[in-house]
């Protein structure tokens, strides 16, 4: 008895462990230290800050700021995620100034409320902020061959499961990009959009544990597509038909 009442703690536990999910996170791309002077901006917003970012420049003015000047950002879309997520896609109201570093700031932020990220180095929180150098980036990022389907992934955790489609996404561009990957599902007909970080070479589609920008729901088909926006607006869409593929379920997990 005793044997079985510590294997149960022990589950109950680990289960524990397991559910534990922040209530709120911002974020900001470019994840770099250096933009052009014709950037572009996204913030995601994750749980609770989900309500920042569906108040951008309502409630929660959004700005660049440096030592000399101030900076608007206009919100050029709103995206939605499908678990917990929703983001904005920011444009400058005026040009930006080259040499100039630039601190990007939500004004009036509720005291729970953070813009900052992560510095490897320091082991440290920080501060958001951009210096700007010299030039335009005109150039459009392009697929160096047609994505497709890698593998999928369906683990069950505590509080539910963290469910991936990876897809090959080789892109060519010399500066950060987001790829825009829009999911229909073909039982429902409903579709679903959102920028989503890539890494050189994959993307993976669907949500984790706590959050993600795409959560399949009824039905097994489905289709998507990408198109992909780099860090200074410029944009590729997608051409032909989309991929079409299943949901990740615990009998076609690859491990």
């Amino acid at each position: 008895m005793k044997t079985i009442s510590i294997f149960i703690l022990t589950i109950f536990f680990t289960n524990s462990i397991q559910c534990m999910c922040s209530w709120n996170r911002l974020s900001a791309f470019p994840i770099g230290n250096t933009i052009k002077t014709n950037s572009i901006f996204v913030i995601d917003g994750y749980g609770e800050s989900q309500e920042v970012i569906k108040n951008i420049n309502k409630k929660y003015a959004v700005c660049l700021k440096s030592n000399t000047s101030q900076i608007k950002l206009i919100v050029k879309e709103i995206r939605v995620g499908q678990f917990s997520l929703t983001q904005a896609v920011l444009f400058p109201e005026s040009p930006l100034i080259v040499g100039q570093t630039y601190t990007l700031t939500i004004d009036s932020l509720p005291e729970y409320e953070y813009l900052n990220r992560w510095n490897e180095k320091e082991k440290q929180n920080e501060l958001v902020t951009y210096t700007v150098i010299a030039g335009i980036d005109t150039i459009k990022p392009i697929f160096k061959v047609r994505p497709k389907e890698l593998k999928k992934t369906f683990i069950q955790y505590g509080c539910g499961p963290e469910i991936n489609v990876k897809f090959s996404c080789p892109v060519l561009d010399s500066s950060e990009y987001l790829i825009k990957a829009t999911v229909k599902n073909l039982l429902t007909h409903k579709q679903s959009t959102y920028y989503v970080q890539a890494d050189k070479k994959s993307i993976e589609i669907g949500h984790g544990m706590c959050s993600g920008a795409f959560d399949f729901g009824k039905g097994t088909a489905f289709e998507i597509e990408f198109s992909i926006m780099d860090a200074s607006g410029n944009y590729s869409t997608w051409k032909g038909n989309r991929i079409k593929f299943n949901k990740p379920t615990a009998a076609n997990t690859i491990r």
